[in-house]
């Protein structure tokens, strides 16, 4: 069964969006590199905080007003050889503003783009536990048989040996 959390205050969003060096996100597009930080962007109160059917209520979410993760990575996404089902412990979901994994969740902080890929700083929370994360998202191929690959945010880009492909709408 998928946990959904939530965040239960604006003000610790506000401190993991503070930790680390942020650059100009104001900086010109043909820079190799980016930064847009939750700090960047104003707030307000989630108006259904859905994402892939499910519903938190509003006044416990805290919600960026605006997308951070670029619209080429977000949909539902499963490993290869899954069955994009709902229930599959490979399937993420990426929105604007966070990224639903089976049994987490991971609210954007930060997304910085490096080439074509971006790293997302993620605020996560599952199975009773909080951390912070930063993980790279990079796109390989086109149309049907464009491929999501994964990796520590922290470290040089890696092929990943459990590439997602994008699930139907």
């Amino acid at each position: 069964m998928r946990i959904r959390l939530t965040f239960l205050s604006a003000a610790g969003a506000f401190v993991l969006a503070g930790c680390g060096d942020a650059t100009d996100p104001a900086s010109p597009a043909g820079s190799e590199s980016s930064v847009i930080t939750a700090s960047d962007a104003p707030t307000q109160a989630a108006s259904n905080g859905e994402i892939g059917g499910g519903t938190a209520p509003s006044d416990e979410r805290f919600a960026l007003s605006e997308d951070l993760i670029p619209a080429r990575f977000r949909g539902a996404w499963d490993y290869v050889e899954g069955t994009c089902a709902p229930e599959s412990d490979m399937r993420m979901e990426i929105s604007g503003k966070e990224i639903l994994f089976y049994e987490s969740i991971g609210m954007v902080t930060e997304v910085t783009s490096e080439g074509d890929d971006v790293i997302v700083t993620l605020a996560m929370e599952g199975e009773g536990d909080t951390w912070e994360e930063k993980t790279r998202l990079s796109l390989e191929g086109e149309g049907s048989g464009q491929r999501l690959e994964t990796s520590d945010g922290e470290a040089p880009r890696i092929v990943d040996d459990y590439p997602s492909k994008r699930c139907p709408a």
